[in-house]
């Protein structure tokens, strides 16, 4: 790994050039009176085999600073962003963290595509008091392991508890086979799913989990029809989770498929094709939900980059919206003021729905369950 000035040069991918940098304090910002632009920092995986995360959530963010900036900006001052890319490698995240920190004219953190590298960087963030609304992270380790940390994201416990609530009752299905990706995402989608299903009632017949990049599921998708399940739940990444799903149409199953938020991608629907017809899963938002805010969202993301929106360019959209208008609440770009302002956020009417965030930081709202239909993810009504 580079060390981390040669990194973080390396990785500044647009933005004005840094300002002079600043040994970590606890306030950090310009606070009332600031002039010129206010830089919002973010860092995700924008390069490699995981960058679609990272460069989804930065299209929405780019739209909502369009859109903020087009209505007089924040504070009467211009939005800009200062991009890292942190390789989706958690030695990455401490190094990225200390560069974010060290411009004091940044007020908030966006964006984070793994939870490692969250995790890795964020006594560093918590040490210079620099808040962060993340839209890609779920591990519970997150959840109140800092009081600068939010996400507009649901917590993979939240999410597994969930999904097995709404097949077990919305679904004809007692007997389901678990596949996951070996993460600390995949892992803690699938314990939150077993075990709500089991408590519901159903049998987990089968765990099994598989490494990112994995290829061939022949043997892993034999083991898991022949445990005698009724359906397949897959908790990991749209890449592995079509080639599964594209494996268990191969062998002649015709079983429900149900997968978790990582599979919340046009590019699922890509890789899987035909095969993903009928698959269903949930996210916190649908490209299309009727509701006002996400109408509007989904038009004007539509006409800038004339493709529907994902589940992260949403979230991270929503994120960028709720920093400005807790920038906006607190009267200045001071962290701590910054902070503050954003564990504030009650009923922010947003483009994934009504956002809170509980004592933990944790989004407080409620997932949409959908289904694959035509190519599109569509919000299952009945």
């Amino acid at each position: 790994m580079k060390r981390s000035s040669g990194l973080a040069a390396l990785a500044i991918v647009s933005g004005s050039a840094l300002l002079a940098l600043s040994a970590c304090s606890s306030s950090g910002g310009e606070g009332d009176g600031g002039a010129g632009s206010i830089p919002l920092g973010y860092t995700a995986t924008l390069s490699g085999d995981f960058a679609s995360y990272g460069l989804e959530m930065r299209e929405g963010i780019d739209l909502a600073i369009e859109e903020i900036n087009a209505d007089g900006g924040v504070l009467d001052r211009e939005l800009t962003i200062e991009s890292i890319d942190d390789e989706g490698k958690p030695a990455n995240g401490p190094v990225v963290a200390q560069e974010l920190c060290d411009n004091a004219e940044i007020p908030a953190v966006l964006g984070f595509s793994f939870s490692s590298v969250a995790l890795s960087g964020l006594p560093i963030y918590t040490q210079c008091g620099l808040p962060i609304v993340a839209s890609a992270v779920t591990s519970p380790e997150l959840s109140g392991a800092s009081e600068i940390f939010f996400r507009t994201v649901f917590t993979d416990a939240y999410q597994g508890a969930e999904a097995a609530k709404f097949f077990s009752e919305h679904r004809d299905v007692s007997k389901i086979a678990v596949l996951y990706q070996q993460d600390d995402y995949g892992k803690g989608v699938a314990d939150a799913f077993s075990e709500a299903f089991t408590e519901a009632g159903g049998e987990v017949t089968s765990s099994q989990a598989y490494q990112l990049g994995t290829v061939n599921f022949g043997s892993t998708v034999e083991s898991a029809l022949q445990s005698g399940a009724e359906a397949v739940f897959i908790a990991g990444f749209y890449t592995e989770a079509s080639k599964i799903v594209t494996q268990v149409r191969a062998s002649g199953s015709e079983v429900p498929i149900f997968v978790s938020d990582g599979a919340n991608s046009p590019l699922f629907t890509e890789l899987a094709g035909g095969d993903a017809e009928g698959v269903e899963l949930y996210a916190a938002f649908s490209a299309s939900d009727t509701r006002p805010e996400a109408k509007a969202f989904v038009d004007a993301f539509t006409a800038k980059y004339d493709k529907e929106p994902s589940n992260w360019a949403a979230l991270a959209y929503d994120a960028t919206h709720v920093v400005a208008d807790a920038i906006e609440s607190a009267g200045s770009t001071d962290r701590a003021a910054v902070a503050e302002a954003i564990r504030g956020t009650d009923g922010f009417a947003g483009a994934t729905g009504t956002i809170a965030f509980d004592d933990d930081g944790n989004r407080v709202g409620e997932l949409t369950f959908q289904r694959v239909e035509d190519g599109k993810f569509v919000v299952i009504t009945e």
